[in-house]
């Protein structure tokens, strides 16, 4: 029987079904291995069968900020690997091929742009500082051009080496794109110089994070909060470890600590919604979410998140006009479908995926064979 979503579901279920397949959400922030640094991308939940979400936006400048909000997102999206499908082993090698290209591009640019850049510096500011390259390098970052705020950070730090906060943001770069060894090498001299560098702590525990040791990252994440009481990153970073462990009542202390030194951080409320659903505290999840969104009322991703805490609370009309929020009608209906096969209310998934294709007919490309995974489903079930 349909439940109360009758009112969006109308169609033959003998029709084509399916649902899109995508490549895994956690390669979906369009950086490599390892993030720029933000939404955090986040605690972003969704399954790798629902539609894709547009990247979601930092709303800041400040490239550190930025950094810790993609990690979160990329790895709050391997929690749920398991549930809802992971990378593959070919996806794993191509990203292994891409840093090896990415580290030969690297340095091919930085040759062949060096004598074009000071030309056009020298125009323009005749003599340049290790904190006139790093604000360079700053704006480069900010207009998503990497390669170029390497070189800028690199000549500050041929002007001046110890200039920590340079080799931080240098570090970030490259576990942005997932080079752990480089990026250990600049958190490690940073802290050569400065021992009491918070950041660079925080930094290492980053890349212990990417290479899955979370024991040893959890130190360092402890260590940089010892010296900085305020790194609210690295609870919201601790969290997400304990998330990755299971052990979500020590996550959701985390965030809560991080939310009380950043209370306007809408991806630490999402963190900690999704904390609650995993947890199976629907109601709160809602309502850790529902404050995200009053914060970043933009934000797809929170939209889909907020639709799955409130499917589990059988809200299922809030949970379509929520995922219609986090991308549009076609997606909502895909998406809700997806749940119902989940909770094996296969009537419903056919219905949804039917209604989803009569909007856009060319829009999944693998109805067929979803529509087959339904039927021997519901053929099983009457076994």
């Amino acid at each position: 029987m349909v439940t109360n979503t009758d009112s969006h579901f109308k169609g033959n279920p003998d029709n084509t079904y399916q649902i899109i397949r995508q490549k895994s959400k956690i390669r979906k922030v369009e950086e490599t291995n390892m993030p720029d640094l933000t939404d955090t991308r986040v605690k972003a939940f969704a399954s790798k069968d629902m539609i894709h979400h547009k990247k979601i936006s930092t709303g800041k400048s400040n490239p550190n900020i930025r950094y810790i909000y993609i990690l979160i997102i990329l790895l709050m999206l391997t929690i749920t690997g398991n549930m809802f499908g992971c990378a593959t082993q070919k996806n794993q090698q191509n990203t292994l091929k891409e840093q090896s290209e990415y580290r030969r591009a690297m340095e091919l640019q930085k040759q062949e742009t060096s004598i074009d850049i000071e030309k056009e510096i020298s125009k323009k500011v005749p003599e340049m500082t290790a904190e006139g390259y790093e604000k360079l390098g700053d704006d480069y970052l900010k207009r998503g051009n990497i390669g170029m705020a390497f070189i800028q950070y690199d000549k500050a730090l041929h002007l001046d080496p110890k200039q920590t906060g340079i080799r931080n943001k240098t570090g970030r770069l490259f576990l942005r794109r997932g080079l752990t060894d480089e990026a250990m090498r600049e958190f490690e001299e940073i802290v050569k110089n400065d021992p009491l560098n918070a950041p660079a702590y925080e930094g290492k525990g980053m890349v212990f994070i990417v290479k899955s040791d979370f024991d040893t990252a959890k130190e360092y994440f402890r260590q940089a909060i010892h010296l900085d009481p305020e790194r609210w990153q690295s609870y919201t970073l601790l969290g997400i470890i304990h998330d990755r462990q299971g052990e979500f009542e020590v996550a959701i202390n985390e965030y809560h600590n991080a939310i009380k030194i950043n209370p306007n951080a809408s991806i630490l409320y999402n963190n900690l919604g999704m904390s609650y659903y995993l947890k199976g505290e629907y109601e709160k999840s809602v309502e850790a979410l529902t404050t995200a969104l009053k914060i970043e009322p933009a934000n797809q991703i929170f939209y889909n998140n907020l639709g799955l805490a409130l499917c589990r609370l059988n809200r299922y009309d809030e949970a379509f006009t929520a995922f219609k929020k986090g991308g549009d009608e076609a997606g909502a209906y895909n998406n809700i479908g997806c749940v119902y096969m989940r909770e094996q209310k296969y009537e419903e998934a056919l219905l949804a995926f039917q209604k989803a294709i009569e909007i856009k007919p060319n829009y999944y490309v693998k109805a067929h064979e979803n529509r087959e995974m339904v039927k021997e489903a519901m053929e099983k079930q009457i076994r």
